[in-house]
């Protein structure tokens, strides 16, 4: 469960609520946490088993399934998706809309080669490509060939209502097993190379000497928890740190958090960036492209990113300056509400759809 999945699913409940179209989702692995969200607004999941590896026959049985069911439109969300998506709508003759939320950088180099090469083709077959942030759209025209009149950016938008709420903080820190006179630092972010959660639990470690009564809380789950564990270990701050996997209580989580914080390196729209400035929570985060579209400094912190003396510098500066704190915090909010609204990003996506259909 990342931000990808948290938005197809709140897009999935715009559509059921108000539109014309009636979605399904097909995902590669099965038992997913919001397998029964999406079955419960009445939207089919339907898995579709991918092997490890490479998967010959994954497009094919995903051809089946299009054809089957009758599908008239794909919409397919980063790239393993694009190209098994993508081949199975091909091979199905039907419309295909991709969405790229992330650079194809974070694959390993013999990849990105292997990957480029097949989704240039698949470009070619592709109806409308949509960008969550502008600074996605030159990799798409150089590297996929896909001509700039048929890419879209469509930023990520949130409802801010679920994230502006009173809660009795005391109750949920003692829910969490905290103090409530704690200072809280949060990340939410799965535990991958991309978001480099081993800069912040040094940089927090550094926090500490100024804030010996911090926390920091790590909202996700990933490949690296082991590692992320081991490093906080080795650094005896233990104690001052939770790990708390997956939740569904992100809202709540936001109106505990003294500052929310992302170490990423790389990074589309952050869909938890967005939750946390909607919450009114002040942010530190890496200025790397696509985050810098979010934020500026008048409504967060940026800081370079794989540097942790910095980032512990800008996390205690908004730890113990309260005033500077809830002024970017309530810009941060201001800008959700202007700029990432949740109904513009929805009537986008459908304005392709029609689009693609109308031709």
């Amino acid at each position: 469960m990342g931000g990808i999945e948290t938005l197809l699913l709140e897009l999935c409940k715009a559509m059921k609520a108000g539109s014309n179209y009636d979605p399904a989702v097909c995902v590669f692995e099965a038992q997913g946490v919001l397998e029964k969200e999406f079955e419960r607004i009445g939207v089919p999941v339907h898995v579709v088993q991918k092997q490890r590896n490479r998967d010959y026959l994954l497009p094919f049985k995903l051809s089946r399934l299009i054809k089957n069911e009758s599908y008239e439109l794909v919409h397919v969300h980063n790239q393993m998706a694009w190209l098994y998506g993508g081949i199975g709508a091909i091979l199905a003759g039907k419309p295909l809309l991709y969405t790229e939320h992330t650079f194809l950088q974070k694959f390993k180099p013999s990849q990105q080669r292997h990957m480029k090469r097949l989704l240039f083709w698949v470009g070619r077959k592709t109806r409308l490509v949509t960008t969550v942030a502008k600074h996605l759209i030159p990799g798409l025209e150089q590297d996929m060939g896909i001509p700039h009149e048929r890419i879209r950016n469509i930023y990520n938008g949130i409802d801010p209502a679920p994230y502006q709420l009173t809660i009795d903080r005391e109750r949920k820190m003692r829910e969490l097993g905290l103090s409530p006179n704690k200072r809280i630092v949060g990340i939410v972010a799965s535990l991958t190379e991309a978001k480099d959660h081993a800069t912040l639990v040094k940089a927090f470690s550094l926090v500490l000497q100024d804030v010996p009564d911090a926390v920091l809380l790590i909202v996700g789950e990933g490949a690296l928890e082991a590692d992320i564990r081991s490093l906080v270990a080795s650094l005896n701050i233990g104690e001052h740190v939770c790990f708390l996997g997956v939740r569904r209580d992100i809202p709540e989580l936001l109106q505990l958090f003294d500052v929310f914080t992302l170490s990423s390196l790389v990074e589309g729209l952050p869909v938890s960036l967005l939750e946390a400035m909607a919450s009114g929570c002040p942010v530190v985060v890496t200025r790397i492209p696509g985050v810098d579209e979010l934020v500026d400094e008048r409504s967060g912190v940026l800081v370079p990113h794989s540097n942790p003396e910095e980032q512990a510098a800008a996390l205690v500066r908004l730890l113990t300056h309260e005033d500077m704190a809830q002024m970017l915090a309530s810009a941060a909010r201001q800008r959700v509400l202007d700029e990432f609204s949740f109904a513009a990003m929805t009537q986008a996506y459908l304005s392709c759809y029609d689009d693609i259909l109308s031709r």
